[in-house]
């Protein structure tokens, strides 16, 4: 596996954690700040993969 194959497989896990925390943000509103405070958190390590891939597939 190479590097973007690898940044690509991390994007994908944070885009299912971010779902995630979307979901129990909804399922569980007694700690739906914290889930969106991670929602929030995952979304930030998504944009920096993918400006990353972005950069190494120029």
């Amino acid at each position: 596996m190479g590097p973007i194959e690898a940044l690509k497989l991390a994007l994908s896990k944070e885009i299912e954690a971010m779902d995630l925390y979307r979901k129990f943000s909804l399922d569980y509103p007694v700690a739906q700040e914290t889930f969106l405070f991670l929602l929030g958190e995952e979304t930030k390590h998504k944009i920096l993969l993918e400006k990353k891939i972005v950069e190494l597939t120029k």
